[in-house]
């Protein structure tokens, strides 16, 4: 079976400045008002439907981003969690925090849905079988967390160190090393079915939103070829894939983002060619839709 996903993380701004150590309080409203928005007319354009795994809090935070998540529900999209607040060690976390990061963001969500939501994607992509077990317990039926991608995790691992070794704080965690050696196919664990985000074969480097970026079109060409041999494409973005630093007017600080650096115009182009791909060759679905049959 052929099929692919396209998900979008809506990351806010803050919690950029989150990770690089930066105040939160600059942060404007740009990766849902600018970035989710040229996403869904993007979507809308291919004819596609997309999941976003959505940070329920900002709901609460933002009326525009509540009245924006309503609008991507009525175009057919799926909405999942990215837990309430996207706190980095969710999985550190005890037992009752966990539980109300789980339990209260799928009821902000499913209010706004209509429905009850059943995907859960965690922040940093940090998962364990214990969470894993709660989510099952919560009512979610598929959690997207697994990204077995070594390059990604040992590239993650050196930026953290090297903050610290400057005295910079990040709040971001790696995980347990043994998530680079993970399925990359989907499988069913712990009561849920999981649903990897893609990595390229045999090297494993990263297939998400970020790395498209930086490998610009060129760079994607040469891989298509590779990628016509997996049966199943889960492609993850983040809202601020999206983002314009001049257009939206955000801090110069976050150039720190590769996000950032490659011009709107170029990035509309990359995406637009890269999301027919998947829709002409695998064709495109939502995570919810595709969980019940792709996995073993």
């Amino acid at each position: 079976m052929r099929a692919a996903a396209i998900n979008v993380d809506v990351d806010s701004l803050h919690l950029y400045y989150r990770i690089h150590g930066l105040d939160e309080a600059r942060a404007t409203n740009a990766v849902w008002e600018r970035g989710v928005v040229r996403f869904a007319e993007l979507f809308a354009e291919l004819g596609v439907q997309a999941t976003f795994f959505v940070v329920a809090s900002d709901l609460e935070r933002w009326p525009a981003a509540r009245a924006i998540a309503a609008d991507l529900v009525a175009a057919g999209h799926e909405l999942a969690s990215h837990s309430l607040t996207h706190p980095y060690d969710l999985v550190r976390q005890h037992d009752r925090f966990v539980e109300d990061e789980l339990a209260t963001s799928r009821a902000i969500l499913s209010e706004v849905r209509g429905r009850p939501v059943t995907g859960f994607r965690a922040p940093g992509y940090t998962m364990t079988p214990r969470v894993l077990a709660m989510l099952a317990a919560a009512g979610y039926t598929y959690d997207s967390s697994i990204f077995p991608s070594p390059p990604y995790y040992l590239a993650k691992l050196a930026v953290l160190g090297q903050m610290a070794l400057t005295g910079k704080k990040s709040h971001s965690i790696v995980g347990p090393p043994s998530v680079m050696w993970d399925s990359r196919l989907p499988s069913r664990r712990h009561g849920l079915v999981e649903l990897p985000v893609t990595v390229l074969p045999i090297v494993r480097a990263p297939f998400i939103g970020t790395s498209l970026l930086m490998m610009r079109r060129r760079g994607y060409h040469l891989v298509r070829r590779v990628l016509r041999t997996i049966p199943f494409i889960n492609l993850e973005l983040h809202g601020i894939d999206l983002c314009d630093l001049e257009q939206d007017g955000i801090d110069r600080a976050l150039l720190k983002q590769p996000d950032l650096r490659v011009p709107l115009a170029d990035k509309l182009a990359l995406f637009r060619e890269v999301f027919a791909d998947l829709r002409d060759g695998w064709g495109v679905a939502t995570l919810e839709d595709l969980a019940p049959r792709v996995a073993a």
